[in-house]
């Protein structure tokens, strides 16, 4: 498969499409016309000391999205967030 893309530059340290293949899967249930809700359990306990660590600021939710026909779309920035 081959893509061209146009338009604002990727940032740095924005992950590409074969990278979160292997991330795990949200789970996503319709939430309107056009929308749904995903949701993701961590898979590891986090401690506090890991919460405190983590840096805050604005984050960016990368996302794939694979079709059932197995084609896929990347968005590097589909959310954000806040950490503070």
């Amino acid at each position: 498969m081959t893509a061209s893309v146009s338009g604002t530059p990727t940032p740095p340290n924005t992950p590409s499409g074969h990278l979160l293949r292997p991330a795990e899967s949200a789970t996503c249930e319709p939430s309107g016309h056009d929308t749904a809700r995903c949701t993701y359990t961590v898979a590891v306990a986090v401690t506090a000391t890991d919460a405190d660590a983590s840096p805050g600021g604005l984050w960016h939710v990368a996302v794939l999205a694979t079709a059932d026909d197995g084609s896929s779309t990347l968005d590097p920035e589909a959310a954000d967030f806040t950490v503070e």
